[in-house]
């Protein structure tokens, strides 16, 4: 017998070596399938990543062109954008103090595209942000919170304690037209006069539609003077702030008078 066996078909005849044939035949178009799907899957995260990128730099470039003018240095970042409203922080690397690492700053978002600075701090709570005419929904977006949380944050910042009372907030700012205040017993006196009209109100309201917090509004303050009674009259807009977010506007006054002379108004009726 010869030591080897001429095999003139050319094929390897063994059956291990014909099966792992096979099996690379089978296995050919499963990866051709794969690797079109890989491809496919590669090409639509590069289109989503630059559709998104483009839309980042569009809205990083019309922040930073509306804080220029404001801060001719100004760079931006950490850049959030909801429903018409943006919020940034806005630093100066070539100024001292807490410009250098920034302040946050608020933008109104106009239709061509292009941002308004609307106010910078270093921080702002639901209460500012409700007076620049940012709702509640959109503060949640903005701040990556949830309604809920954003809402607790309104009524702490308040000193809203539940019930039908509702908190204050802003009474103890300097107004226009010349930096005046509001002592203590003032504030006592005009807190009593709100209160007792408002308790009355929430306690025919809904929850959620009870007004929690009363912001006085430095912008629409002022006073006159009566020469002839000696009496001053004081103006404040108030914000009326609702647990669900709704503000509304209200304009109050008090006066002060010779002795203990008082008198409460609230849009135009005496309180």
């Amino acid at each position: 017998m010869p030591p080897y066996q001429d095999n003139s078909s050319g094929i390897n005849s063994d059956p291990n070596t014909t099966g792992e044939f096979k099996n690379t035949n089978r296995k050919k178009p499963l990866l051709i399938t794969v690797g079109i799907l890989a491809a496919v899957l590669l090409i639509v995260f590069a289109v989503y990543l630059s559709l998104f990128s483009g839309g980042q730099d569009k809205n990083t470039k019309a922040a930073t062109d509306a804080a220029r003018k404001a801060t001719p240095n100004a760079e931006v970042s950490n850049l959030k954008v909801a429903d018409g409203f943006a919020i940034a922080t806005v630093s100066d690397p070539t100024a001292k103090g807490q410009a250098i690492s920034g302040y946050s700053t608020v933008f109104k978002v106009n239709n061509d595209g292009s941002m308004t600075q609307l106010a910078k701090g270093s921080d702002f709570n639901p209460i500012n942000l409700l007076e620049l005419g940012i709702p509640l929904a959109t503060q949640a977006k903005l701040s990556g919170r949830n309604l809920a949380q954003v809402q607790q944050d309104l009524t702490s910042s308040c000193g809203y304690n539940g019930g039908n009372s509702p908190g204050y907030y802003g009474f103890h700012a300097s107004f226009k037209p010349d930096g005046w205040q509001i002592d203590a017993t003032t504030f006592d006196g005009l807190e009593k006069a709100l209160t007792s009209t408002i308790s009355k109100k929430n306690a025919a309201a809904k929850e959620g539609e009870k007004i929690v917090c009363i912001n006085a509004i430095r912008e629409k303050s002022g006073y006159t003077t009566n020469m002839k009674t000696y009496t001053r009259t004081f103006a404040l807009g108030l914000q009326f702030i609702t647990g669900n977010g709704t503000a509304t506007d209200h304009k109050f006054t008090f006066a002060i008078g010779p002795s203990t002379y008082r008198s409460y108004t609230l849009d135009g009726h005496k309180i």
